[in-house]
């Protein structure tokens, strides 16, 4: 009996017609590291293909050494493998990270098998330039030059060759040559070099000099952000002291005119003078923006800038290739009513200890269901804050291959998410029961005090009222009276047929309860015109 067919993406299964197979799965992205590592295995043929098999199963790809390879102090009582582990992540500790997977598969799996050697396999990009084909305008003219540069006479074709003098020459014939995608390069055409690429990059640097090279980025790097620091420092400082930012504002004209392609091979008068430009629009760019900010603003918008690009970059390394990335598509519909309930849950608890610090239920009082989601957003932003925290910093330890590990990675982040999820919680509620016993606090104080409104609480609004019996001669019915008549008391509405009022007088009393509950058609609730001396006139 023929075993049976499986069905593959060039092989369809039976009675499957061939171009009707359901699409697959788009392809992983690649793995960025390659660690090549030559292992010793002891020379058995059953031994050979169990870790053939363990390195297979992992994706691995496994081969007998070349001659070279193995080179003369190989044993011979070994068979060499050269096997390549593929990993994400940086560049740094990838060599020791993959040998130590290497080594604990080993150690697990019991294996007669040895690391002998590792290394990192890279490869040299060599310097190239692009060459974009365009049609040759009529004439020579500026509007004709400018309208090639900005690429708007581009055709659809375009030759990469290795950099150096005779590269446009090379792109030629390389155009000449064929015409591919139906785009035959003839004499009505030319080429240009597009912004994306460099006509003259560096060629052949030492390890010395491409040091060199980078130190002058990052000194250009600095110059910009320093030209647009010190021409918001023109605007703010006083007489003389302008003259000190405007003259730093052109420290990196230097880096600049030595690293921009566009001004590094031109003559020095001609590179300072394109750069002493730029450095001045920048400081002018810096001076406008420095009208409107203060100082203040800008560092706490610099390290605001530096904490988001911080906790953004790891939270996307934390959590690429992950279990949360691949099922994000039921996982966030799944979390939306969760996160919904929990809002409007901790929105009703902070407004019932707001409310209970003057001695009044929270269902007594009404409250907008907007307010009630608002009042929440702040605890949980603060909280979702601090865990996304910890989380990029999980994603920076990631990617430095820290927790570099498959399956204890798998583990940890099951864990991780587990404590992050209870710690997310209790710290949005620490922080909202907080903010509502401050609030509540402050707003009693200031009451009782100065005899004023307090301002409103996400839609919880106090109002300072007196209170006048409806019929004066009938006794009045109140819950833990009595109810004071001489001086205005604070009302938050009611939601049914008694009233709960707070007495500002009760506050730091010997009394257990502060506030007091009326009746409200025993009752009229005159607003207070002048609550300042915190007296109600006569009816």
């Amino acid at each position: 009996m023929p075993p049976p067919t499986r069905s593959t993406p060039d092989t369809p299964g039976p009675g499957v017609p061939a171009g009707t197979e359901p699409a697959g799965a788009p392809p992983a992205p690649p793995r960025r590291r390659r660690v090549r590592i030559l292992v010793d295995v002891v020379d058995h043929a059953d031994e050979v293909d169990y870790v053939t098999g363990l390195f297979e199963e992992r994706g691995w790809a496994v081969r007998p050494a070349e001659a070279a390879e193995r080179a003369t102090a190989a044993d011979p009582r070994r068979v060499t493998l050269v096997v390549e582990v593929r990993l994400h992540g940086a560049r740094f500790g990838a060599v020791r990270t993959a040998t130590a997977e290497v080594e604990r598969l080993f150690k697990q799996s019991e294996s007669g098998a040895w690391v002998r050697d590792a290394g990192l396999v890279e490869h040299e990009r060599p310097p190239r330039t692009t060459y974009q084909v365009h049609r040759r305008p009529p004439s020579g003219g500026r509007l004709h030059r400018a309208w090639t540069w900005f690429g708007l006479a581009d055709e659809q074709r375009a030759v990469t060759v290795p950099a150096g003098p005779d590269s446009r020459a090379a792109a030629e014939a390389e155009l000449t040559a064929r015409a591919l995608g139906g785009v035959a390069f003839h004499s009505g055409h030319g080429l240009r070099v597009p912004g994306h690429s460099d006509a003259n990059p560096p060629r052949d640097e030492t390890p010395r000099e491409r040091r060199i090279r980078l130190a002058w980025q990052g000194a250009a790097a600095a110059g910009i952000v320093a030209a647009i620091v010190c021409g918001m420092y023109v605007v703010w400082a006083d007489g003389l002291w302008k003259l000190l930012p405007a003259v730093l504002s052109t420290a990196g004209a230097l880096p600049l005119g030595r690293t921009m392609k566009e001004t590094r091979d031109l003559g020095p008068r001609a590179r300072w003078a394109a750069s002493l430009a730029g450095t001045t629009a920048l400081a002018g760019f810096g001076a406008l923006v420095g009208r409107d900010v203060g100082p203040g603003f800008l560092w706490s918008g610099m390290l605001a800038l530096a904490a988001v690009a911080f906790v953004g970059t790891g939270v996307a390394l934390a959590l690429r290739r992950t279990f949360f990335t691949r099922h994000a598509a039921w996982l966030i519909p799944l979390s939306v009513p969760v996160v919904w309930s929990m809002v409007r849950w901790l929105g009703g608890e902070m407004h019932n200890v707001y409310l209970d610090r003057f001695d009044i239920r929270a269902a007594a009082v009404p409250a907008p269901t907007l307010g009630t989601y608002l009042v929440a957003a702040v605890p949980m932003s603060l909280a979702l804050g601090s865990v996304l925290f910890f989380v990029a910093v999980v994603g920076w330890l990631r990617h430095f291959h820290v927790l570099a590990r498959d399956g204890g990675f798998r583990l940890f982040a099951v864990v991780l998410a587990t404590v992050l999820g209870v710690a997310y919680t209790l710290t949005a509620v620490v922080i909202g029961v907080e903010q509502a016993t401050s609030a509540a606090g402050r707003a009693a104080e200031t009451t009782a005090r100065d005899g004023t409104n307090p301002p409103g609480y996400y839609g919880v609004k106090g109002r300072l009222v007196c209170v006048r019996p409806v019929d004066p001669g009938k006794p009045l019915a109140v819950e833990n009276g009595p109810a004071p008549t001489g001086h205005p008391v604070l009302s938050f509405g009611s939601t049914g047929d008694w009233i709960w009022l707070w007495d500002p007088a009760r506050l730091n009393s010997s009394v257990f309860q502060e506030s007091f509950a009326v009746r409200r058609e025993d009752v009229q609730l005159l607003p207070t015109e002048n609550p300042a001396p915190k007296r109600c006139g006569e009816a």
